[in-house]
């Protein structure tokens, strides 16, 4: 999709407290929900029915550091079964979850780009960047 992203805007509806993390995701992706939720509950920009897609964003968050922690453990190449170096598949994974954590991002408002469209969100705790552990 082309053209500017819509202005995200108090919410009506909006959270007023942030809920606890589902217990489906998992140990990594449920850190991004306290700490990337936060801001947006505060700053009243994301309502109940927003959570699943939020959920999305958490989780391809996570998966870029496991990921990571997999080309960290294997390298970028691995031998495949005939004995040939190919491309380590975890570089696939971890490609398509920044995509998509890029992607929703900026829908919430979470990115500099779409934080400076959208006046007022900049409540962040840290200086810490989404799916960085540092």
């Amino acid at each position: 999709m082309k053209g500017r992203k819509a202005a995200v805007k108090a919410t009506s509806g909006a959270l007023r407290k942030v809920p606890p993390a589902p217990k489906d995701l998992s140990p990594q992706a449920q850190t991004v929900w306290r700490r990337e939720l936060a801001p947006l509950v505060h700053a009243e920009k994301i309502a109940a029915h927003e959570l699943p897609l939020f959920k999305s964003y958490c989780s391809a968050t996570a998966r870029i550091d496991e990921a990571q922690a997999e080309i960290t453990r294997h390298g970028l190449l691995v031998m495949s079964a005939s004995g040939e170096l190919k491309r380590n598949p975890a570089t696939t994974i971890q490609k398509e979850a920044i995509a998509l954590q890029a992607r929703l991002a900026a829908e919430f408002g979470i990115t500099p780009a779409s934080r400076n469209k959208n006046e007022g969100f900049t409540d962040r705790d840290d200086d810490t960047p989404s799916g960085l552990d540092i």
